[in-house]
């Protein structure tokens, strides 16, 4: 009797576990990005200050312009459910060319714990942008995920490889570059 017994009762423990409320609801710990677009409208200084150098800037398939703003898809990304910390890949990217003198920026990843945007320039990668991300505004709508309210400025890293490509000493840290939006598609993952 007492191993029908004991049987019972762990059949019971793992009925309850099973249906249990908790066990079934875990909460989503991260959200897998897919699709859509990081777009960066540029700033009016940004782009005063380019046609000043006779830099050209133009976009890397498939990365688009429309005016202002420079589309660059986006691949993947993984981000925390809560804090949005994590990761956003992108393809494409953006050429800066004057005379024989082009530098390309490719394969664009966000990364918003450490508040920053890093490009492929050549076989390095260097974090070309810092992200103020403290006025952001988060819209989720089903598995559509916009957060916006993001600007950007030049980092030193950057500043300092422009001047040096490009003969000058017009960037400066810290300069506006423009703001951006990010428009994906985010799934629940535990």
């Amino acid at each position: 009797m007492t191993r029908m017994l004991r049987t019972a009762v762990l059949a019971l423990c793992a009925l309850l576990l099973v249906a249990s409320p908790a066990a079934a609801k875990k909460p989503k710990k991260s959200l897998k990005l897919s699709g859509g677009a990081t777009t960066l409208t540029l700033d009016k200084g940004a782009t005063d200050a380019l046609a000043s150098l006779g830099i050209a800037a133009a976009p890397l398939a498939p990365a688009t312009a429309d005016g202002a703003d420079l589309a660059f898809p986006i691949t993947t990304g993984r981000v925390k459910a809560k804090t949005l910390a994590g990761t956003i890949r992108h393809t494409g990217g953006l050429a800066l060319s004057r005379d024989a003198t082009r530098v390309e920026l490719r394969n664009f990843i966000i990364d918003t714990k450490k508040a920053e945007l890093t490009a492929r320039v050549g076989n390095a990668r260097l974090a070309i942008l810092d992200l103020d991300l403290s006025k952001i505004e988060v819209a989720k709508k089903g598995k559509r995920l916009t957060v916006s309210g993001v600007s950007a400025t030049l980092t030193k890293g950057a500043a300092d490889a422009l001047n040096g490509a490009f003969a000058t000493d017009a960037f400066k840290p810290g300069l506006l570059i423009g703001t951006a939006v990010v428009k994906t598609r985010a799934t629940p993952r535990r």
